[in-house]
């Protein structure tokens, strides 16, 4: 395919959008190349912990089909069951290791478009999130030497479930910004960080409504630094109901509907507080005492007065949960 350097396709797409007022998806000239955007990252560029490894990439490429841009997802890697497969996402790779590759990757696909999200991985790895911040920086120079025309989105990581890396993950996405800010006009800070909690599959990866939240944020970042006309809707944070899986074992998971209810949280003074929280239904057994009521019983001709008294049971129910 022959391409062109992203400022032409910036321009001639800019020409259309203006034309057709954004009523209607807007169709690449013959002459225009497709928009190259390279996936960069670990497992959960790949994916992972979402159905077929779809991961935010087949959302991304809806969004951007809505708002009428041409893309050409590249990279040596393929994984997923809808749309454009290409990708360069690399399960437990660390900065260091995705920084090894970089440079014959990206002189292989020549990407318009850069979406970095790594440094998970480090972090597992007991990583200082200060070393793993410098070896970030270093990574985006790689980039940026190789291909100086390219527009890169860099994630501050999603969140984590793992309580003790709770800590060295925040600390490493809070040097983020300020490696951004120094990198120049054509690198943009994505905060991924926000994809956390219930939208974490299992300790790390996100699942599918996380990685619609992943798909998103890179559209939201790309939109607002390259063509603030694209559509915006479709906000997955405004959701007030999603359907969530979680990885109770290796192969086993707990997938159900959950809601983003208004519940009291305390109570003092006549005034009553409360607040929003996702809450799904869940099965539970209780206890309840029950009073069985006095009355006889008939042994061997004899009837015997039995006075009425509580007794414990069980029974199965159900009830809103924050778990």
């Amino acid at each position: 395919m022959t391409r062109s350097r992203f400022g032409t396709f910036a321009a001639s797409l800019a020409g259309l959008l203006f034309c057709t007022g954004l009523a209607t998806p807007v169709a690449a000239t013959p002459g225009d190349a497709p928009l190259r955007i390279m996936p960069l990252g670990d497992s959960i560029t790949v994916g992972v912990g979402s159905p077929g490894k779809n991961g935010w990439r087949a959302d991304l490429q809806r969004r951007l089909r809505a708002a009428g841009v041409s893309t050409d997802f590249v990279g040596s890697e393929s994984e997923g069951t809808s749309g454009d497969l290409d990708h360069e996402g690399h399960g437990g790779w660390t900065i260091e290791r995705i920084a090894g590759i970089v440079d014959q990757r990206l002189a292989a696909y020549e990407p318009d478009v850069v979406l970095l999200h790594a440094g998970t991985n480090n972090i597992t790895r007991s990583d200082d999130p200060t070393a793993a911040a410098g070896k970030l920086s270093a990574l985006i120079d790689r980039i940026q030497a190789r291909v100086p025309q390219a527009e890169i989105y860099v994630a501050k990581i999603v969140g984590t479930t793992v309580a003790s890396e709770v800590p060295a993950n925040r600390a490493y996405n809070a040097l983020i910004p300020a490696i951004v800010q120094e990198k120049g006009p054509r690198v943009h800070l994505v905060d991924q960080s926000t994809v956390a909690g219930l939208d974490i599959y299992d300790a790390h990866h996100p699942n599918e409504f996380g990685y619609r939240k992943m798909a998103w944020g890179w559209y939201e970042a790309m939109r607002g630094t390259l063509h603030p006309e694209w559509p915006g809707t479709g906000n997955p944070y405004k959701a007030r109901q999603a359907y969530l899986c979680h990885a109770k074992s290796r192969t086993e998971r707990d997938c159900r509907t959950w809601h983003l209810r208004r519940v009291i949280v305390s109570r003092e003074e006549g005034r009553t507080v409360t607040v929003e929280r996702w809450q799904t239904v869940r099965p539970f057994t209780e206890r309840i005492r029950v009073r069985v009521p006095g009355h006889y019983v008939q042994r061997r001709k004899v009837r015997t007065w039995v006075p009425g008294r509580y007794v414990v049971q069980h029974r199965r129910t159900t009830r809103w949960s924050n778990v």
